[in-house]
């Protein structure tokens, strides 16, 4: 009965991944995604070019952190992501539905993101990296030429008068959003000492995000790997 279930297990490992959903429609092999604070717990492993050493053990050292502090991880949109800024070393990230895990480091990601779904050998990553690099300044272009389009459409008589009303109600509390700050990231410290909140929003982030294991890809007969880049914020 034992090794029936173990079985059982293994067969569903992973599921078979769809790589459409990264993708916009027919005209665009690639999708924008937006994050708002989007919480994960972090840790790391070493790399080599960009392919994490002992992803596994990272994985489960972060789900042991967030079982322990009586967190949880979201039934939907779960996901893994390595942050291999170096070719040396990665960040993984285990998405949780908790902003606060005691004795874990939480990053929120928020920002406008390109994902793209890419197949093949681990050995193409350099290649899937600059592809994706190529493709953000693409976008980046296209995305700035339709605001300035779009800001030359726009008319607003009523302009003037408000700013103006805005200049008063900053004179009137010019330190309000600061204060709210403060005391709001005070809070947060005295709620869970042992948590630390660190935001990734900048220019040139990128997360590779394996939705295989690679037993599950062999069986499967494809690797799939997504890459999201940082295109804006939001």
């Amino acid at each position: 009965m034992q090794s029936t279930e173990i079985s059982k297990s293994a067969e569903e490992c992973c599921s078979s991944f769809d790589p459409s959903l990264y993708r916009d429609g027919r005209s665009k092999d690639y999708k924008l995604i937006k994050w708002i604070d989007k919480p994960f717990v972090v840790d790391g492993t070493r790399c080599l070019f960009h392919v994490p050493l002992a992803f596994g053990s990272a994985v489960m050292r972060a789900m042991k952190k967030i079982e322990l502090s009586g967190a949880q991880v979201p039934k939907k949109d779960f996901m893994i992501l390595s942050d291999c800024s170096s070719p040396w070393w990665s960040d993984v990230l285990v998405s949780t539905s908790n902003v606060y895990v005691e004795g874990a480091e939480v990053t929120m990601i928020s920002g406008l993101y390109l994902a793209k779904a890419f197949e093949g050998d681990y050995s193409n990553m350099g290649k899937w990296v600059q592809e994706i690099n190529e493709l953000v300044v693409e976008v980046k272009k296209s995305t700035v030429k339709e605001e300035e389009e779009e800001h030359e459409k726009e008319i607003l008589p009523n302009a003037n008068n408000e700013v103006s009303e805005q200049e008063e109600e900053l004179e009137l509390l010019p330190n309000a959003n600061v204060k709210k700050e403060v005391i709001k990231q005070k809070e947060d410290d005295e709620l869970l000492p042992n948590t630390k909140k660190v935001t990734r929003q900048k220019d040139g982030s990128i997360f590779f995000y394996y939705p295989t294991c690679p037993k599950c890809a062999k069986k499967y007969g494809k690797n799939y790997v997504v890459i999201f880049a940082w295109i804006s914020e939001v």
